[in-house]
């Protein structure tokens, strides 16, 4: 792994932290989010504990469920917008996949870009090898970016058709 890749990864681990702080916060006394029943977990192991994919190889930055039960709902892939790959793109939208998919599916999907980026650039290469991946659960999922602290985060479009 290259320094570049180590870096974006720390700021990916920084940025999820952040998010999960806030809306933690933002949930603990509220039933914004659909608190208290559901709740935000951070990059959970799914590999042995009815593992959600086969081996419990993708494991998402975050996830809104009812732990110890199958009640899912949102399942979200976070990605600093710079340091996208192709590579990773399909990793992440594999991940997002299979958390879509099954008996034990989530309702929703989040593929949350932050940083600066050509939006409507990012957004056409995602969706492109989204339709490469061919799943009609990725209709479920959509592509959100936030640009800088301050600002509100984007909806730029679904992943599927």
């Amino acid at each position: 792994m290259s320094n570049d890749e180590r870096g974006a990864a720390y700021r990916e681990r920084v940025y999820c932290y952040e998010l999960y702080h806030q809306v933690r916060a933002l949930t603990q006394h509220s039933r914004l989010a659909g608190a208290p029943e559901f709740v935000l977990s951070g990059e959970i192991d799914k590999a042995g504990l009815n593992a959600v994919v086969e081996g419990g190889k993708h494991k998402p930055d975050l996830v809104w469920h009812v732990p110890g039960q199958n009640r899912n709902a949102v399942v979200v892939e976070v990605k600093l917008a710079s340091s996208l790959t192709a590579r990773g793109i399909r990793k992440d939208l594999a991940t997002l996949n299979s958390f879509l998919t099954g008996d034990r599916s989530y309702s929703r999907g989040i593929y949350l870009l932050y940083g600066p980026c050509d939006p409507e650039r990012v957004q056409d290469r995602v969706v492109g090898l989204a339709a490469e991946l061919g799943s009609s659960q990725l209709d479920r999922a959509i592509l959100m970016w936030h640009p800088t602290p301050g600002v509100a985060p984007r909806v730029l479009g679904r992943l599927g058709n």
